[in-house]
Parts: C-alpha cells; structure tokens; sequence
C-alpha cells in the first residue's frame, strides 16, 4: 500500500513539474511579435481532365492487322504505262508491330508538358506481284517503317481558358531498324504541329478549336480541328474526338470497362529510296492514308495495364 501512494505521488509530481515547464515556457514566447498575414486570393488554374474520359497509357504495345486487298502502282517500271499484270499485286495482308510511348516531364498547376514517342511496323505479305515492279518489290522486300518523335504542352490561362500546342518530327519510309542507310530517312523528318485555343466548360466538358500542319492525308496540308470531350450526365455515354483527325463514341460499362464507336484518319507521306531502278531518283515519296471505322473494347487486367481491342 505504501509502495503504491508512493508511485501515485511521484506521478503526481512529474506531470505537475511538466505542467510548470509548459506554463513557464508559454510565458517566454512574446506574441506581440506576431502579426496578422493578409491572405492574397489564389489564382486558380483549369486543367485537362474531363470526368469519365478513358485513361491516358503512358506505354501502349500493339499488333496491327489489315486484310487482303490490291495494290495498283504505276511509276515502278521504267516506261510510263506498266503491261498488263506488271502495276497491280495481290496482298494477303500487311501487319506489324505498334508502340506508343508518353510521359510527364513537367506537371503542375501552370505547366503540363508530355515527351512521346511513337514506332509503326507495316509489313507486305503478297499473293501475287512483278519482281521488275520496283515500287511494290520494295514494299515486299522492306516493308514501310514509321517512327516520331513528339511534345505536347498544356498551358492553362485561367480558370476555363487554355492553350495546347502539338509537335511531332516523323522519320517514315521503305526501311527496316537495321537498314544500313537508315541515317538517309533520319535526315529527312515530316515535321507536324497543331495548336489549339480551349475552354474547360465544366468537369465533364472541354471544347478547343485549332488549326494543324499535319500528314494524315498522306499529303502536306493545313487542316482545322475541333477538339470536343463531353461525359454526359448519366457518366455512361461520352464523346472524345479530334475531328476531323478521330472521333468516337464512349459507353462506359464501368470503370474497368469500355467501349468505342468511330473511326480515326492515319497516314503520313514515306520517303521510298530503295528502289533498284535506275529510270527514278531516290526522291519518291509514297504517301499514305487510311480512314479506319472501327470499335474499340478497352478493359482493365491489373491496375493501370489495360487491354485495348479494335476491330
């Protein structure tokens, strides 16, 4: 019993010497040395986010596939007007490797700026062709190679205005990674650029009007766009769309699962050097466009790696 009033007492007496340290220590701090800060209001800036818009990939690895179809080609031989059979090639199936590749480097309230790149593979599986029509044997023997290099800044205004710009430096032409004149293609990039004036409407709407430099028609040309990405109110149907360049319509399953309904322009202009005729200059270029209608399945596997399906 004694023991016990004993430590009741020392316990007493350590949090009463605490409580006096505290108090004397409240006593040495001179308040009036304080002064009341004026707080400024804060500038607030948009971002790009729209609620319920498909995630961005950082990395996307796919296997792209066309199905059998002709090629009709008229400056392979050294005459004009090819015989008969010479101009045309009956192709199985062209296919190929694709990836694409973003990332971050700055990311912050005034300030979004992604490094990309981006590897296209298209190789010729033919049926029937002319080995003395040297443009469509080279499309067999090296196939047609893109590959860019690109930047995308976001630059906030204010609270709804943006600008976002685009530029892309594309090497392309009939030419493998090993190819051993592959500094020839590298020396002649396609230089692409869009910019955009935007407004962010709400989270579920952002609306930007813009102006490209781009090769998607095959040919060099200056196209308008409209960016428009919207999420209805019930957050199960959406749009994203670069028209003209894409667009599609979303239907949100859930959040691991998506569909897509609509069609994106691809092409680009290849520079063709690898052509064993002495009647053309190596300064050929084949220029290239596809308007592809597709519907796309997208599903989370694990965390952020996702599979994408087209069709």
């Amino acid at each position: 019993m004694n023991k016990l009033l004993l430590l009741l007492t020392l316990s007493i007496f350590v949090f009463s010497a605490n409580a006096q340290q505290d108090s004397s220590a409240e006593e040495m701090i001179d308040f009036s040395q304080f002064e009341v800060v004026e707080t400024s209001p804060t500038k607030r800036y948009t971002t790009n986010k729209v609620l319920g818009l498909s995630p961005t990939k950082l990395i996307s690895i796919g296997y792209d596939y066309a199905g059998a179809h002709t090629l009709t080609n008229y400056l392979g031989d050294s005459t004009p007007t090819l015989p008969a059979g010479k101009d045309q090639a009956e192709i199985n199936s062209t296919s190929g490797l694709r990836i694409i590749a973003n990332y971050p480097i700055i990311s912050n309230t005034k300030w979004l700026v992604n490094l990309g790149g981006s590897y296209w593979r298209s190789n010729y599986n033919m049926k029937t062709y002319d080995a003395n029509n040297s443009m469509i044997n080279s499309l067999k023997e090296n196939g047609l190679t893109t590959a860019s290099l690109s930047t995308v800044i976001f630059k906030p205004l204010n609270e709804k205005f943006f600008i976002l710009g685009l530029a892309i430096s594309e090497f392309s032409g009939d030419f493998k990674l090993n190819s051993p004149d592959l500094g020839k293609y590298l020396g002649q990039p396609k230089i692409s650029a869009a910019a955009f004036l935007g407004k962010k409407r709400n989270d579920r709407s952002l609306l930007a009007f813009g102006l490209s430099r781009t090769y998607r028609p095959g040919a060099l040309g200056m196209i308008p766009l409209i960016m428009f990405n919207h999420t209805f109110e019930n957050r199960k149907w959406g749009i994203e769309s670069f028209f003209p360049a894409r667009a599609a319509v979303r239907r949100t399953i859930n959040s691991r699962n998506m569909l897509f309904f609509g069609y994106e322009l691809e092409g680009t202009s290849y520079g063709v050097f690898n052509l064993n005729n002495t009647a053309y200059p190596n300064n050929l270029e084949l220029r290239r466009s596809e308007l592809r209608p597709r519907i796309t399945y997208e599903c989370s596997l694990l965390g952020f790696i996702w599979l994408s399906v087209q069709a």
